[in-house]
């Protein structure tokens, strides 16, 4: 069993609140290295990542100083978990954007991002050489037509913290308090 597979469709997310999406991203990110830890026996721990920036708009992005905040703790926390993050269907202004970021990741880990070509077959070559055709998403080219269930990934007896306590974390949380 390789990696666990984040899947994330840029263009499905508008930022409103910063603290609460990197949240979101960093218990996604949890969760998917749990899963790999429990299905390798506690010997791997990494995610590969596929961002689909199909849809992206700039007013759906949050600012510079947050993605250079989240690039931060995403570094920090997960030094050694990332496998390799595919970007596919990025637009031009995508593009443009990803060129500036780029920077404030560290080289390690951008030696590990690989922008796919647009063309279909290329891109289907680059993502089943990731994972197998049956896992890859019908909107990119492969055949899962899987679409996530939230009653069955948010069961009732998870427990969610309050706003208030999430972001009492975001603010004490070592090394990456938010200023209030």
């Amino acid at each position: 069993s390789g990696h666990s597979i984040v899947w994330y469709r840029l263009g499905h997310h508008k930022t409103v609140d910063p603290e609460a999406y990197y949240r979101a991203l960093l218990n996604t990110l949890d969760r998917a290295i749990a899963d790999n830890l429990k299905r390798s026996n506690n010997k791997i721990g990494k995610y590969n990542c596929v961002v689909d920036g199909s849809g992206f708009q700039l007013n759906k992005m949050p600012s510079l100083k947050d993605i250079k905040h989240g690039m931060t703790m995403m570094q920090d926390h997960y030094p050694d978990r990332l496998g390799m993050v595919l970007i596919v269907n990025m637009s031009r202004v995508g593009e443009f954007l990803l060129k500036l970021i780029v920077p404030l990741i560290s080289k390690e880990v951008r030696e590990k991002i690989k922008l796919v070509p647009h063309n279909p077959q290329q891109r289907a070559d680059m993502l089943e050489a990731l994972v197998g055709k049956e896992y890859i998403p019908d909107y990119l080219g492969g055949l899962s037509k899987y679409f996530p269930d939230q009653a069955t990934y948010y069961p009732k007896n998870l427990h969610f913290a309050s706003e208030a306590e999430g972001r009492e974390y975001m603010t004490t949380m070592p090394y990456h308090a938010y200023e209030s």
